[in-house]
């Protein structure tokens, strides 16, 4: 069972879901989406890592995700994400925090770094969104299925088992603990979240990011195209891009090991 972790409020009395372990610099975690998705099931195999090796990391649920609030009247626009994320911050004292994102967790990164560029030390994305159209990203095998299922009728634990299959290279690497996870949390997932996601392509803002970057991306990707890779590196002033073979969207679970080195190495630097 997903263990829970702390709770704390900001405004419009949303309540955030987080786990925050260790000392040191402040890394935020923030995951992608997706049916029963939250920060433990994203990165449980990574923030012990980054942990242990002398680093403060903090995994917030994201809002309409894990534990956190799903408030059924808001869009969930960038907006919207990225405002809750710095009263997170702000609640936490967290006056500047580097950002591990994943996914729609890489769009908020990115456009944290443009909206608040004070607030963050470094970057470190895999597999990103916000680099494309929403047709193009419409498009891509793995959204088409989690659309077609979450907002087509009733999630059940056969549509988890083959969404999951989707997101990475080598579906043998699912595990009955990442559905029973992903179970847990599917009754309190709100359709309303999906439904109004609107998340900007942020592609002709890449060159105004000036943080260090780090860029992991697998060429399987089902869910965000690899072409987002080549916009990073050719738009943005210091960014390093790894891309792995035979590999999907879960890059910190598929490359678990050099991805927890990696990342340690780059935020120590």
């Amino acid at each position: 069972m997903i263990p829970e972790g702390h709770y704390i409020d900001v405004s419009d009395n949303f309540r955030f879901h987080y786990y925050d372990e260790g000392e040191g610099e402040t890394v935020l975690f923030l995951h992608g989406s997706g049916t029963g998705v939250s920060g433990h099931t994203n990165f449980k195999r990574n923030f012990v890592a980054l942990r242990d090796a002398g680093f403060r990391v903090i995994l917030p649920d994201l809002p309409g995700f894990g534990f956190s609030s799903k408030p059924d009247n808001v869009e969930y626009s960038m907006d919207y994400f990225n405002g809750k994320l710095i009263e997170f911050a702000d609640a936490l004292e967290l006056n500047q925090f580097s950002l591990i994102g994943n996914s729609l967790g890489g769009a908020l990164s990115l456009g944290l770094s443009l909206n608040k560029p004070e607030r963050i030390n470094k970057l470190i994305l895999m597999g990103s969104g916000g680099i494309e159209d929403m047709e193009t990203y419409n498009s891509m095998p793995g959204i088409q299925k989690l659309l077609s299922d979450f907002l087509g009728g009733e999630m059940n634990q056969e549509k988890i088992e083959g969404l999951l299959k989707l997101f990475p290279y080598d579906s043998s690497i699912i595990t009955d603990e990442m559905i029973e996870d992903r179970m847990q949390i599917l009754p309190l997932m709100n359709p309303q979240v999906l439904a109004s996601m609107k998340i900007p392509n942020l592609e002709d803002d890449l060159g105004k990011i000036t943080h260090p970057m780090l860029v992991f991306w697998g060429m399987d990707d089902k869910f965000c195209p690899v072409s987002g890779a080549s916009k990073i590196g050719q738009k943005c002033h210091d960014a390093q891009i790894i891309l792995f073979s035979r590999c999907g969207h879960w890059v910190m679970i598929e490359r678990e090991e050099i991805f927890n080195q990696t990342c340690i190495n780059f935020l120590n630097r």
